[in-house]
């Protein structure tokens, strides 16, 4: 519900407000895995090992919430690379791996909404 209510409290808005909501919506820091994930120098310098930022909600981002994964052209079909035949993909995973980097230590700090994320007691909820 919580995910559904974002689109809800936002259908009129624009689009960077949308996505700002849904990127910092606790419920999707952790269902897309960005929550707590840390830099490459943090994980050298503290633990020692060489671990990379979490991609997966880098990825989502360009892949479901805006860019795609192919361009397009204005009617609505793949661009094809002529000299390739291949369809020419919008990002790179240099792109995900340098977008994840603005994705590190995220923890949850949004305050609570009294009609979603609040734990309420009232006795005649399940």
């Amino acid at each position: 519900a919580t995910y559904y209510d974002i689109f809800v409290a936002h259908a009129f808005n624009d689009f960077k407000t949308i996505l700002k909501s849904v990127a910092f919506n606790p419920l999707m820091a952790e269902m897309l895995t960005f929550k707590g994930s840390k830099s490459l120098a943090y994980q050298v310098e503290r633990n020692g090992v060489l671990l990379y930022p979490d991609e997966n909600f880098a990825r989502e981002i360009m892949q479901l919430f805006s860019i795609g994964l192919f361009m397009l052209n204005e009617d609505g079909t793949k661009v094809v690379d002529e000299s390739t035949g291949e369809h020419i993909p919008t990002y790179t995973n240099s792109d995900v791996v340098n977008f994840s980097r603005g994705w590190t230590n995220f923890v949850d700090r949004q305050d609570q909404r009294d009609n979603i994320e609040a734990e309420w007691d009232l006795g005649w909820m399940p």
